[in-house]
């Protein structure tokens, strides 16, 4: 069982802006948890305070019931996904997904025939196994996108970070990465905490969102829920105002064709 859990979390840099402010956030074992809110509003702040990239002010954060604020990133068991691919341009598609797995020493150290399993499993489960000797200039933005997930989840992480990741695909692609995304979660389980400001993202891919302002949590509820029943001004103004404005689009898209067909 691997949950997380964020007890009054605060993270305050040197200027005395405080990014996040007395965060307390539990992501079940297994779960699919969108951290979503506006640009500034602290959402990747505390996926890096989680990841180890970032140092929390005050409060604790544990993985499995263990605190983690002082261990090192490579100590807590974590993939990470970036909005950037952040893939090795002079390496093939297989020696990125391995990369990690090779940079471990000692009894840790997975034998080769074990990489090469996992090349292998995680290759058809992202659609990948035509392009193994590829490199990342031959790819799609698309391929790059799942060579990026692949490289995290061929470590077998306890938790699955994700930072804005479709945000560099153009809709289509991102329509398509969201479902193949959302795919995996329920194949794999692996529990997932995921940043981003796309409220339609959002709405599709969580279990649960946990919206933020201004570093303060807002309401931490299943999307349709928080669609329904705002907790405040602000989720009604963000989230539900948005949503309002893109179905009132469609139906006027969408009528037209509607009365055409009433008048054929």
């Amino acid at each position: 069982m691997v949950s997380v859990k964020f007890g009054n979390v605060s993270k305050r840099y040197e200027d005395g802006f405080e990014a996040v402010k007395g965060l307390n956030l539990e992501v079940n074992d297994g779960e699919f948890l969108v951290l979503l809110g506006p640009s500034g509003c602290g959402k990747s702040t505390t996926l890096r305070m989680l990841a180890g990239l970032e140092e929390v002010t005050e409060g604790e954060i544990s993985i499995d019931d263990v605190t983690v604020n002082h261990l090192p990133a490579g100590a807590r068991g974590l993939g990470m996904v970036f909005q950037s691919y952040a893939l090795y341009p002079h390496m093939t598609v297989r020696d990125n997904l391995t990369f990690g797995l090779r940079m471990v020493k000692g009894k840790d150290r997975l034998s080769d025939a074990e990489m090469a399993s996992r090349v292998k499993e995680a290759a058809m489960m992202l659609e990948l196994d035509e392009h193994l000797d590829k490199k990342p200039k031959e790819l799609s933005g698309g391929q790059r996108q799942r060579v990026a997930l692949g490289r995290a989840l061929i470590r077998r992480p306890k938790v699955l970070l994700m930072d804005e990741p479709l945000s560099n695909l153009d809709a289509e692609l991102r329509h398509q990465m969201r479902q193949e995304i959302r795919r995996l979660h329920d194949e794999l389980g692996t529990t997932t905490i995921y940043v981003t400001h796309d409220q339609i993202e959002a709405m599709t891919l969580a279990d649960r969102v946990a919206i933020l302002d201004r570093g303060v949590l807002q309401q931490h509820a299943p999307p349709l829920e928080a669609y329904q029943q705002p907790a405040n001004e602000f989720v009604q103004s963000f989230l539900c105002r948005h949503l309002d404005d893109l179905v009132d689009t469609a139906n006027t898209l969408l009528r037209p064709q509607a009365d055409a067909q009433k008048g054929a």
